[in-house]
């Protein structure tokens, strides 16, 4: 029997409907500044998308390209003070002299729809769901992470008691993900290039929920070391996985065609709809 497809497509259409419907229940429309290098980068794919997303919702945009490190922080200084910007995302990796993990600070966290900031991934280690529960205002929490998780519980997949895998360990990725599965419960194991081989294999030979994402297009995980009926999703830009031969063996599993990308876009402004609605 042939594995269930996540179609991410879909996912992000329904989050992105409700964006739209939140955003334009606003007085106001607010704004979103992108900000990048000035030149070309791999980054510059994902920040073309964004902008076409923002554009499709109606949300005014603002694309800042940076030089230097000293162009950026000029940058950010201005977007955070300014009342009208609800919403900030750089996008990393910049290779500028100030690590991307200490720029991530520099950043309002309440504009931080990327959920970066070191205080908003506070909120995450503490399971904290709401600034003020009263007044509906949600935290914000990493984007690519919480694509992962929505598109597992999108299909009633159960998370409370799996043993689940994930090969990444990246403050974008794998340190957020392993804390919002253990949050619902599950028992998680990180691996990452430090990782011995042998550890990796008997990991993902036990993984109920398995979640690759190397930024490597030579890494591969061999189908025949996952678990049958196990729940796949490659989150990589190379593809990690086999699908033709893992659609025999997991019971779900993303495929390259309609990949976790675009329900990672999806929560971008599902969190810009967040810091929208904070004072």
């Amino acid at each position: 029997m042939s594995a269930h497809i996540f179609d991410c497509r879909k996912i992000a259409e329904e989050y992105l409907f409700k964006v739209r419907e939140e955003l334009h229940g606003l007085k106001g429309l607010p704004s979103l500044a992108v900000l990048s290098k000035e030149e070309d980068s791999p980054s510059s794919v994902y920040r073309n998308l964004i902008m076409k997303d923002a554009a499709a919702l109606g949300i005014p945009i603002s694309d800042i390209r940076a030089a230097d490190y000293e162009a950026l922080e000029l940058q950010i200084k201005k977007v955070n003070a300014d009342p009208g910007i609800k919403g900030i995302i750089v996008m990393y990796p910049l290779g500028f002299k100030k690590k991307d993990d200490d720029i991530m600070d520099l950043i309002d966290p309440g504009k931080d729809i990327e959920g970066m900031h070191s205080i908003n991934f506070g909120y995450l280690i503490k399971y904290k769901k709401f600034l003020d529960e009263g007044l509906g205002l949600k935290c914000v929490v990493p984007a690519t992470a919480k694509a992962i998780v929505k598109t597992i519980q999108h299909y009633a997949i159960p998370i409370e008691g799996s043993f689940s895998v994930i090969v990444n360990n990246s403050m974008r990725i794998g340190k957020p993900l392993g804390l919002m599965l253990e949050n619902l419960g599950a028992t998680v194991v990180k691996c990452y290039d430090k990782t011995r081989r042998e550890d990796l294999e008997a990991a993902i030979a036990k993984a109920d929920i398995l979640v690759t994402a190397v930024p490597d297009r030579n890494f591969r995980i061999p189908a025949d070391i996952v678990k049958k009926g196990a729940v796949v999703l490659d989150a990589s830009f190379e593809g990690n996985l086999n699908y033709d031969e893992l659609r025999e063996k997991a019971s779900f599993i993303t495929s390259p065609e309609n990949r976790i990308g675009k329900v990672t876009r999806a929560m971008i402004f599902t969190n810009f709809s967040y810091c929208s609605k904070y004072g």
